[in-house]
């Protein structure tokens, strides 16, 4: 696969998991269950696109950079924040703390991605 279309799909996959988190967050606390659950069941695939384009990226073009290993790591801390805040408002439980730090997780990752802080 190019290269260029790759890190579209990456870059892609990033702001569609980042509008799908604050939609499903949402539709959760309003108690709507059904949609939430499409939602983030929506995330979930984004998810997978983006450590499968990730994991490529990084393996095919970037393997002496570690830079854009620390961005993975972070990645897959953010994945888990961002599961754990939708569960948790599923539930009905304080949630609000994971989800802040996942919008600011995902910013932070976000910035590592396009080298904002090189």
């Amino acid at each position: 696969m190019p290269y260029n279309a790759l890190k579209e799909a990456h870059v892609g996959g990033w702001e569609v998991a980042f509008v799908l988190l604050i939609v499903g967050y949402i539709l959760y606390r309003l108690g709507k269950a059904k949609a939430g659950k499409i939602v983030h069941m929506l995330l979930r695939l984004m998810i997978v696109i983006i450590l499968l384009s990730g994991a490529w990226l990084l393996f095919q073009y970037h393997t002496s950079d570690f830079y854009y290993y620390v961005k993975g790591i972070l990645a897959i801390i953010l994945f888990g924040l961002m599961e754990m805040s939708l569960g948790r408002a599923r539930r009905n439980e304080g949630s609000i703390g994971f989800f802040i730090g996942a919008l600011v997780v995902m910013v932070i990752v976000i910035m590592l991605g396009y080298r904002v802080f090189v």
